[in-house]
């Protein structure tokens, strides 16, 4: 909350340590960089806080500096969950987070559907020629999506104060269009019925989909989780293996010593070979021809199972 116009001695040592961050993302190779999420998000992190020092340090984008900064906090707060891939527990369980996003992702496009059909004939019935183009959104696209988690909107009722009759009020909505009789000029029973209708295929029929979606991601997963933890114990063991042996900010010494030895020596990236073990020619045949029979086994494993599945399917249709 301390946050004044001059940085203060914290806010210049968490400036190192950011920095000495960033130069750790620029020690890491390019390749195959952006393909992870925690990639993306260290990326996105330091340019957002770069950003925001430069606006933060600017007097007339002070304020604007720290929503930025802010931002980045978020995002900084994120990227701490990678920390938990270790754990047997916790790390699969990112993996279900990080694929219920991507289903909700492309679910969101099918709720857009109806939210906008809605809305928009809802607005156009109930609205008559506003021009003020934030309460339009809000009337076509903001409410119809509150209404999806049970918050009706309470503005435009009965009570002729809670709006604005011409809609020159920019603190009020604009009112339902009236007939001479000072009555709603439009079918009630129609709004009725089109609410009915959207609260039954977005409340009941898509929401349940959603559920649906999750719970077979969840079980796909879950079927696999060992597997899973491990791949993600190896990567992180991987990762941090190559890194320097100081945390930052300690560690600015070691990555300007390797910038050092890759620029000004000329010297040639050395290849990474710490998790490879080189076997003598006997131990490798040995360890092909265990490999062959361990596929083998899997193999006719598999074969057993797929008989075993087809006899089943065959049993269950003959009693029916």
């Amino acid at each position: 909350t301390d946050f004044q116009s001059a940085p203060s001695l914290r806010e210049q040592l968490l400036y190192v340590w950011v920095l000495s961050l960033i130069c750790e993302e620029f020690r890491q190779k390019a390749k195959m960089y952006f393909t992870e999420l925690w990639n993306i998000l260290d990326v996105l992190s330091s340019l957002l806080f770069c950003l925001g020092l430069v606006f933060r340090l600017t007097t007339e984008l002070f304020y604007t500096g720290k929503i930025i900064l802010c931002i980045d906090f978020v995002v900084f707060c994120l990227r701490l969950m990678a920390i938990f891939t270790i754990s047997r527990t916790l790390g699969p369980k990112i993996i279900i987070v990080k694929k219920m996003i991507m289903d909700m992702f492309f679910f969101m496009f099918l709720l857009s559907i109806w939210v906008v059909a809605y809305g928009v004939a809802k607005q156009g019935i109930l609205i008559h020629n506003d021009s003020r183009l934030s309460w339009i959104i809000q009337g076509a696209i903001y409410e119809p999506y509150l209404i999806i988690f049970g918050n009706f909107p309470k503005d435009i009722d009965s009570d002729i104060d809670s709006c604005s009759m011409n809609g020159t009020d920019p603190l009020k909505p604009k009112c339902p269009v009236l007939n001479e009789n000072q009555m709603p000029a439009f079918p009630e029973w129609l709004n009725i019925i089109m609410l009915c209708v959207y609260l039954l295929f977005v409340n009941i029929l898509l929401l349940n989909l959603l559920i649906a979606i999750f719970n077979f991601t969840f079980q796909e997963v879950q079927d696999n989780t060992d597997k899973i933890w491990k791949f993600q114990r190896y990567e992180l063991i991987k990762e941090y293996y190559r890194r320097p042996a100081t945390a930052p900010p300690l560690n600015i010494y070691s990555v300007f010593h390797y910038f050092y030895l890759k620029i000004m020596r000329r010297n040639k990236p050395r290849k990474h070979n710490e998790f490879k073990i080189q076997l003598k020619p006997e131990v490798e045949k040995d360890l092909l021809h265990w490999e062959g029979l361990m596929k083998d086994r899997y193999l006719l494993s598999a074969r057993q199972e797929q008989s075993q599945r087809t006899e089943t399917c065959i049993l269950d249709t003959s009693q029916r």
